[in-house]
């Protein structure tokens, strides 16, 4: 197995991984006990792939074996600018022969972003201001494929989780999961983080996603059909050490 960063340099340390944010942009998003950090603790110190493979062939019901790992990894899910970054994309094959791709998100108490409503119309507010943008086509075509039947209540949901789904699926492997990976730092606000899985939650229930049983009690599984095409999801909080 091979972890590299997104421009295809080998990752073979902690501190390798660190390097993908050492940049005026990026530098703010470093910071031990939020997100990135602790995904790259995961990996790099707590035998995180490992993990990973181990809940995800639990899921899928077949062994699963990864092949490459890439933090900060896009994938490209329409012709909208910009494409879905994982945290972590991770692709392997299972016993089968079917290949998979697994999208981490990580989190510790970040919020999956603003609501559909408040990103549509900030998204026009710039087009009828005269700036140029696509936000609100790349909204719309989000929500048509998530719903077949629009209703109001879906512009309630957390924008994030619409590409989040989407970015997923156009991996373009023959099994598809997004895997929510909530972890339990120093930093970690449990009532901000209540707030977080009951969006998450309620995203799951407006897609019509149906329950999975998965033999570890500390996750949770779901499985999302959209446009035809079939997606696992999963959401696990995981404590690293305070």
């Amino acid at each position: 197995m091979r972890i590299e960063t997104p421009g295809g340099n080998e990752i073979c340390n902690f501190d390798d991984w660190a390097k993908i944010y050492d940049t005026p942009k990026e530098k703010v998003h470093w910071k031990k006990g939020r997100s990135a950090y602790s995904a790259a603790e995961f990996i790099m110190n707590r035998d995180g792939v490992n993990a990973i493979r181990s809940r995800v062939s639990e899921a899928l019901n077949k062994l699963v074996t990864f092949e490459r790992v890439v933090p900060e990894h896009e994938v490209r899910f329409d012709k909208f600018g910009k494409g879905r970054i994982h945290d972590i994309g991770m692709y392997g094959t299972t016993d089968t022969g079917e290949s998979v791709f697994v999208g981490v998100e990580a989190k510790v108490d970040e919020p999956f972003g603003p609501s559909v409503l408040d990103a549509y119309l900030a998204a026009k507010v710039k087009q009828i201001s005269g700036t140029t943008t696509n936000a609100p086509e790349r909204i719309e075509k989000l929500l048509t494929m998530h719903f077949p039947k629009p209703d109001k209540s879906m512009f309630d949901l957390r924008y994030q989780l619409l590409y989040a789904t989407a970015g997923t699926i156009s991996a373009g492997a023959d099994i598809s999961v997004l895997y929510v990976i909530v972890f339990d730092t120093s930093l970690y606000d449990a009532s901000i983080g209540e707030d977080n899985y009951r969006d998450y939650m309620q995203f799951m229930s407006k897609v019509g996603a149906t329950p999975l049983e998965l033999p570890c009690k500390e996750a949770q599984g779901h499985g999302v059909e959209l446009q035809g095409e079939k997606l696992t999801c999963l959401y696990e909080k995981i404590e690293l050490s305070r």
